[in-house]
């Protein structure tokens, strides 16, 4: 047997390995979620599974054995999926999202920040925009205000955007602001079902979060639901 042989054969396990263990949880359908969630949460970690044994292949080839995989940087939001953006504050989303936009994708925010406010910090004229709040306000060309708590209506919207072609990256930014106005149960299930429209039209979601402000639980919950934290 070959110097690579031992590595190779070591990745193909890793990789069945992981696949099996999503193939068990997409038929755990007695346990809160619907069959159609966990299948959905199953076929989107699967789809990115190559990066994990591309990181694997990586620490090998650096001798520094079996690890963990990293989370993905910002260069790695290649593939169709959720990402939850780590920080204190929204800001490295907007240049995730305006990079991806840059890159050829149809752009839609969703966020508690004004869009006029947004605009120049997204770098995305052409983007459409949710507002979030409960007051009119003055209405803008591609803007639409909606109230927090009409979560049926803004996982309308987003299917609807995505399914119009594809390749479309949705910028979410303000949970912390939906989880205070709509209970963390009922976003939970709103985000299961805008990622269900997301992945299966092969596009992107960006969601701002701060750890600090959430709850431990809440936030391991939100991270589950995602391919990878950023």
């Amino acid at each position: 047997m070959g110097d690579d042989e031992p590595k190779k054969a070591f990745l193909k396990g890793y990789e069945e390995g992981l696949k099996a263990a999503w193939r068990e949880i997409g038929s755990l359908t007695s346990r809160g979620y619907s069959s159609t969630e966990l299948s959905v949460m199953a076929k989107s970690k699967m789809a990115v599974l190559y990066r994990e044994v591309e990181a694997m292949a990586a620490r090998l080839e650096g001798d520094e054995g079996p690890a963990l995989p990293v989370a993905p940087t910002r260069a790695s939001v290649a593939g169709r999926g959720a990402y939850l953006v780590r920080e204190p504050k929204a800001d490295r989303i907007f240049e995730l999202f305006a990079s991806l936009v840059k890159a050829g994708s149809r752009g839609l925010c969703i966020s508690r920040i004004h869009p006029e406010d947004i605009r120049a910090r997204a770098a995305a004229a052409d983007a459409g925009f949710i507002w979030l709040s409960k007051s009119p306000g003055k209405k803008t060309k591609g803007m639409a205000v909606v109230e927090p708590t009409a979560l049926v209506d803004i996982a309308s919207a987003v299917s609807e955007f995505a399914s119009a072609g594809g390749n479309a990256v949705v910028l979410l930014e303000g949970i912390e602001y939906m989880i205070s106005q709509n209970g963390f149960s009922s976003l939970q299930r709103f985000l299961q079902r805008v990622n269900e429209a997301i992945v299966l039209n092969e596009s992107y979601l960006l969601v701002s979060a701060n750890p600090s402000a959430l709850k431990e639980q809440e936030y391991r919950l939100l991270a589950r639901e995602m391919v990878g934290e950023l």
